[in-house]
């Protein structure tokens, strides 16, 4: 008789093979399905349950399933059979992702604006193992995903970092372990960033911000104009690209910006008095026309074309649209008065971001602090002429 090894499992031929360890286990070998059988008496009957399918159940999970029901034979306690989930109705991962998805969109509320993004990166993610039974999916397979998507980050320069992929995932997981669809939310044991992933700290510096903003108006087309507008609208504001494109007329009123829950990735209210710079950026139109629109009055697309004329006009390479926002806030934070105190403190730059509060304080901190990110945005254009080294109407410098 063949011993049963965990790596033979995979290539043994068509019958039933005894395991030489636990009395009565079988691991039976059929045309399409393998599964682990325990032949065993009680009250004078022959039992020959099914106790696993393999590959979900290997010879250790058999082994030690076979193993607890002989212990209650033996100490004459009843053995309740737990008839295994077949591979078949066992649900993917692709299913999973799907019932999460559905169960947001019921749901509505925060985090809807941007579900469509978290979900196609998630399917990215979990690409190779989408048709796994999910409860199949182990840590060592979660770090193999994390690890090729951050490979792919480093050669093609996407925006979608590995470490946001597992913070999508793990929202995931984190409701499918409480549903009961899975045991744990291995994200949470796991650690986001796969070797050679590095965040982002690009700021760019006193001469690339001038080639870029002088780059800006001597963009073809009138999409390439609007883009432009939109590149030297985003520095002097620090905003989110999503939020640039999205931006209408009719959020402006009487210089102040006001974006609603459903109008940013935070999905948090926001409101902000921009500076002239920023204003002078805008144009005019109707309150339901976008500001920073195509040719055709429609959202700008195919930005990564546009990104690389901006290159190509300013010979600044190897920067991204969000490093507009990191520049901005970082000179902010650096701004300070004549005894080196900071002029804008960091509740102030994170406020300006939208960025919630961590921690028990995001419980009692409720202010808007409207007045101070007014301030702020101020003494940024004001240290953002002395950059550009102008003044006046910023419109057509």
């Amino acid at each position: 008789m063949q011993k049963l090894t965990a790596a033979a499992l995979a290539s043994l031929p068509i019958g039933d093979h005894l395991d030489h360890i636990i009395p009565g286990l079988v691991f039976r070998v059929g045309a399409r399905r393998r599964s682990w059988m325990l032949r065993y008496r009680a009250g004078g009957k022959q039992n020959k349950p099914v106790i696993g399918y393999y590959p979900e159940s290997g010879l250790k999970e058999a082994r030690e399933a076979a193993k607890a029901i002989l212990e209650r034979l033996e100490a004459g306690v009843p053995v309740v059979e737990q008839k295994p989930v077949h591979p078949k109705d066992a649900m993917t991962l692709r299913t999973l992702v799907g019932k999460y998805e559905k169960m947001k969109r019921a749901k509505g509320g925060r985090g809807t604006k941007s579900l469509n993004e978290a979900m196609r990166t998630v399917r990215r993610l979990l690409a190779d193992y989408l048709d796994l039974p999910a409860r199949q999916f182990t840590k060592a397979d979660l770090k193999k995903a994390r690890d090729k998507m951050a490979r792919g980050v480093r050669k093609s320069g996407t925006l979608q970092m590995s470490d946001r992929a597992m913070t999508y995932l793990s929202a995931v997981l984190n409701w499918a372990a409480k549903e009961d669809h899975i045991e744990t939310n291995l994200v949470s044991v796991t650690h986001k960033v796969g070797p050679g992933t590095v965040k982002r700290k690009r700021v760019l510096t006193n001469d690339e911000i001038r080639a870029i903003w002088t780059a800006c108006p001597k963009m073809s087309g009138v999409a390439g104009k609007s883009y432009g507008r939109m590149i030297r609208f985003l520095l002097v504001s620090a905003q989110r690209l999503s939020e640039g494109t999205s931006l209408k007329h009719g959020a402006i009123l009487d210089g102040r910006w006001r974006q609603g829950e459903e109008d940013n990735k935070s999905a948090r209210e926001h409101l902000l008095k921009l500076p002239q710079m920023a204003l002078d950026q805008l144009g005019e139109g109707e309150a339901n026309a976008l500001c920073f629109a195509s040719g055709k009055g429609r959202r700008l697309s195919g930005i990564s074309n546009f990104k690389r004329e901006l290159d190509r006009l300013s010979g600044v390479t190897g920067w991204r649209t969000h490093d507009l926002r990191r520049t901005a806030t970082t000179r902010m934070q650096d701004m300070t008065d004549a005894d080196d105190i900071p002029l804008i403190s960091r509740d102030v730059i994170s406020a300006i971001m939208n960025h919630a509060i961590d921690g028990a304080d995001g419980h009692y901190l409720h202010g808007t602090m409207n007045k101070a990110k007014s301030r702020a945005l101020q003494l940024w254009e004001e240290e953002l002429k002395k950059i550009l080294k102008i003044s006046g109407n910023i419109r057509q410098q």
